[in-house]
């Protein structure tokens, strides 16, 4: 925790600096993409397409999550517009999914899942229990926290996972492509 005002001006600079130098660097490449593209007719369609998947288009669109644990939902907002709800299963008792504002920081198609007392590695399938895809937002000590498919459906809706948010694969597959690295989440106990 930053505790002295000028330490805290001083991060608070840089990442300001840091976000400029951003989103300067994703201007000069969408206007290099657009001067190569724009004299053909397709041009502008091809710029819409690359403007769309721009990070700075996610952060203009004000995308988050807000996970709900007494209703066991997760909902994708677009600025203050609640655009879809998914049912989630959370943590269970004495491993609980933690309380808070995070940001998502891992994002990854058909993850690895790591037996943490055998160490045996499990790859992509039905036998994975991190589902299809992995969207990390925390850490717990050496454990990661983050919201995952299941193959497990009929565990939807309960407390059963060592703090993590599970949800069906089909369903994570839809949220995944609409969230980049960055995007808020809130888990509240409402």
């Amino acid at each position: 925790m930053l505790t002295q005002a000028p330490l805290r001006r001083c991060v608070v600079i840089l990442c300001f600096g840091a976000a400029g130098l951003l989103i300067a660097a994703e201007w000069q490449m969408l206007r290099s993409q657009f001067v190569a593209t724009s004299l053909q007719p397709s041009g502008i369609l091809r710029l819409q397409s690359v403007l769309e998947k721009s990070p700075i288009a996610a952060m203009v669109r004000q995308t988050r999550l807000v996970i709900r644990l007494n209703t066991r939902q997760l909902e994708l907002y677009e600025g203050d517009r609640r655009v879809q709800t998914f049912p989630v299963a959370i943590g269970q008792d004495e491993w609980e999914t933690p309380v808070g504002h995070f940001v998502v920081m891992d994002m990854r198609r058909d993850p690895v899942w790591q037996h943490p007392i055998t160490g045996e590695a499990i790859g992509s399938g039905d036998q994975n229990p991190l589902g299809s895809r992995w969207i990390g937002f925390a850490t717990q000590g050496e454990y990661h926290i983050g919201i995952h498919g299941t193959y497990e459906d009929e565990l939807i809706g309960q407390a059963v996972s060592h703090g993590c948010v599970r949800m069906r694969n089909a369903d994570i597959q839809l949220l995944f492509d609409q969230l980049n690295i960055g995007t808020p989440i809130t888990v509240s106990p409402q």
